[in-house]
């Protein structure tokens, strides 16, 4: 094209020997164009064909090495179909060389198949994320990652929210199953590095996908490592990925797509289907939550702005969680009737992760025979048959339950985002995700759950359940425990709500005297963090009442407590555990009878001691509690009680004359204090006194005369309490129990009955020492 425009300049001049005629010329200057067009149309159609014939041999051949040709792969299973039905008539004649001829039909073809199939699939998905880095996220590629998605399904998880997985998993289908995550997750950064947002989409909600299906796996633990770490090559550590794949996205300065660290994957994971491992779909779900609360940590550390979404993403997932069912299924035989009973029991569990083990175990109990076992209760019961316990095991919604304990992680989320807020002091962020739940212009009410509670009375429900995990859920970081910053943003929630034109009113005005306490420590917790929150923004006139209706909250709270404390009765197993830690301390601290006689007798021995007389707070025998911290003291008391009464029968009885304490004897020895500590003997406990030197004499601490008792000269008899569980010596009564006059304290009495003797003349002495 060139020459020619160079040489019409010289065939349009008069004067130059290429000059040719006007209508030559015309000719000319009008095929030049034309044959440009020409030109170009032919050379676009050329590079078009190419990169088409590159592009489509390409896809072809990814799809020969992924081996998504269904027709062949029929072909063949038809063909060993047809083998073994032949040999099944051989069978009946020859049954070895059958069993012979089977295993090198299959077995054999399918080892060999299997180290192919893997080195194929990992040829084809390298081969597939170059064409796709190199050229660009073409349809024909993208549809061959949708179609060997679905084989993937199709082989090991199944289609829909129906799920059929495969429940025996080789090594060669972990290795595909892997390969396929890693090439996902390796798809998900290059879209992220280009910013090519069709393909970020759709790689990002893929590995969501197989995430969801991987938790709910009935054997999720051959396809995940039990720790964190595993050396496992065949295993997916998809909290690790997701966690590492989050930490990169945060890293990028370019805009893009971040849908694993907005967690807006989270969605999928409600969806239960209905084969599911009750047991371990909690064990995957607990880890999936932590990752998120994980994920969590980096955006409010490093990405506030993209709290809100984080919020929102789960927000909208937890919509679909519901509360706890009522289970019963009434039967019709009257064998059966000892079902109602158990649905009972069933129903009393708490659905929460806490009681996954429980749960499992029930439901496990009607088809194992264990139910049958614990509430039949007459002679026409009968066990359940296979129609009967079909029909029961059909009323239990696994689904349903594992949609509570997911939305109970999910308001267990709620609170720990809260504290991390609180501890980054992120409180403009904080407040927009309270208002974006229910903003104050809103004409109606926000349906559906959230992961931030909605009102003040939500919000004292979450507290009281989650009050013993937030107490012991620390260190948070480093040094600094969860506590204080999660009650600052509960505090902080309290102030959004009176602002809110939520009028604020008193705390727990209901519940168990047990959960007094707890009420009590939870708002006192509360108004510890008063001055903070109250600097932390402008707030409305209204919100000083939230403060005030706390302390008048805890002023209630102690009335209705002294309330109860006086009309509530003693509890009687509350009572019995305190007489069983009593009799029990007795048995294990009482050493006296290491180196005496000791006998404890059924006869009612002459001396009567006194032990105890204890003043015991009303309200520490009126709750279920069984920690019972007075009875250490208590039994103190008795012991000091029974020695001061054993050592006053041996000052009446004892023979008074000087005496040496020998290494050799084998005593009870009562002396003042700086006496035994002259001998060299240490405390031992609260009471005895012991030394390495005098190693069978027992001494105790007696600012009065000096008793020495020689055991093997002496036998003490103690009666026994026949009415006890453990046949204890001590008689314990509770004063006026019969007759409860609701006073604050009650008095715990306690006696003994015991005969000294001696065997021998000089077996007590006693001597006292001028100082």
């Amino acid at each position: 094209m060139a020459l020619s425009l160079y040489y019409l300049t010289f065939a349009s001049s008069k004067y130059s020997f290429l000059s040719i005629s006007s209508t030559h010329l015309d000719i000319l200057k009008f095929s030049l164009p034309a044959l440009f067009t020409v030109l170009i149309c032919f050379t676009f159609y050329f590079y078009w064909r190419l990169f088409k014939k590159i592009t489509v041999k390409s896809s072809l051949q990814i799809q020969s090495y992924l081996q998504l040709d269904v027709k062949q792969k029929s072909k063949t299973n038809l063909f060993v179909k047809l083998l073994k039905s032949q040999l099944a008539h051989l069978n009946r004649r020859f049954p070895w060389l059958t069993k012979y001829l089977e295993s090198l039909i299959t077995e054999a073809p399918i080892q060999k198949q299997a180290s192919a199939d893997i080195d194929s699939i990992n040829a084809g998905l390298e081969l597939l994320i170059y064409n796709i880095e190199k050229r660009s996220w073409n349809l024909e590629f993208e549809a061959l990652l949708n179609q060997f998605d679905a084989t993937i399904y199709s082989c090991y998880f199944g289609y829909g929210y129906e799920l059929k997985h495969k429940i025996e998993l080789s090594e060669t289908d972990l290795f595909v199953i892997k390969t396929y995550w890693h090439t996902l997750s390796r798809l998900i950064k290059h879209a992220r590095k280009n910013e090519d947002i069709p393909m970020s989409f759709h790689t990002q909600r893929l590995i969501s996908a197989v995430l969801r299906r991987i938790i709910y796996h009935p054997r999720r633990d051959l396809i995940t490592p039990d720790g964190h770490f595993s050396e496992n090559s065949s295993k997916i550590n998809w909290a690790q990925d997701i966690y590492e794949l989050a930490r990169w996205q945060n890293y990028q300065t370019s805009e893009g797509i971040d849908l694993i660290l907005e967690c807006e994957w989270f969605s999928n994971m409600f969806y239960s289907p209905d084969n599911i491992d009750l047991k371990k779909c909690v064990e995957g779900i607990y880890k999936l939550h932590k990752l998120a609360i994980d994920i969590f940590d980096i955006i409010v550390s490093s990405k506030p702005n993209t709290a809100i979404k984080f919020v929102k993403n789960i927000s909208r997932a937890v919509s679909h969680g519901q509360e706890q069912q009522y289970y019963a299924y009434y039967p019709t035989d009257e064998g059966n009737k000892w079902l109602l009973n158990y649905w009972q029991d069933f129903n009393n569990i708490t659905f929460c992760a806490e009681s996954i083990n429980e749960l499992v175990e029930k439901i496990d109990s009607l088809s194992n025979g264990e139910a049958f076992k614990q509430y039949k209760n007459s002679l026409t019961s009968k066990p359940l048959n296979k129609q009967s316990l079909e029909s029961a095991l059909s009323v239990i919604r696994l689904d349903e339950i594992l949609e509570h304990i997911h939305l109970k992680l999910v308001k267990r989320m709620g609170w720990n985002i809260s504290a991390r807020l609180a501890y980054y002091e992120r409180w403009n962020e904080f407040y927009d995700c309270l208002y974006w739940k229910q903003p104050k212009e809103a004409n109606a009410l926000h349906l559906g759950e959230t992961l931030l509670v909605h009102s003040a009375t939500e919000l004292a429900d979450l507290i009281f359940h989650e009050y013993q995990h937030i107490e012991s859920h620390w260190p948070f970081y480093g040094r600094h425990a969860i506590k204080v910053y999660a009650f600052r943003a509960f505090l902080f929630q309290l102030y959004f709500f009176a602002e809110q034109d939520e009028k604020p009113s008193l705390m727990y005005n209901s519940g168990s005297f047990d959960d007094i306490p707890i009420q009590i420590s939870i708002i006192e917790s509360l108004l510890e963090q008063e001055e903070y929150i109250s600097n932390v923004r402008l707030w409305d006139k209204a919100t000083t009442e939230v403060c005030e209706n706390l302390r008048n909250s805890i002023e209630a709270l102690n009335v209705r407590k002294a309330r109860l404390t006086k009309t509530q009765k003693i509890n009687d197993a509350n009572w019995q555990s305190t007489q069983d830690f009593l009799e029990h301390s007795w048995a294990t601290t009482f050493e006296l009878e290491k180196i005496m006689d000791v006998r404890y007798v059924n006869a009612v021995e002459r001396n009567r001691c006194k032990a105890l007389k204890y003043k015991v707070p009303r309200s520490e025998l009126i709750t279920d509690k069984d920690d019972h911290f007075y009875v250490s003291s208590m039994n103190r008391q008795i012991e000091q009680s029974f020695f001061d009464q054993l050592y006053n029968k041996c000052i009446d009885t004892a023979e008074q004359r000087a005496f040496e304490l020998q290494e050799q004897d084998h005593a009870l020895y009562f002396a003042p204090l700086k006496t035994l500590q002259k001998l060299g003997f240490k405390r031992s406990g609260l009471m005895y006194w012991k030394s390495s030197s005098y190693r069978n004499v027992l001494a105790l601490c007696f600012d009065r005369t000096q008793v020495l008792v020689d055991c093997t000269k002496t036998k003490l008899s103690i009666t026994k309490n026949l009415c006890s569980n453990t046949s204890s010596p001590l008689f314990i009564s509770l004063e006026d129990k019969n007759e409860d006059k609701n006073e604050d304290k009650v008095q715990v009495n306690a006696e003994i009955y015991f005969e000294l003797e001696w065997l021998e003349e000089g077996a007590i002495l006693s001597y006292k020492q001028n100082h």
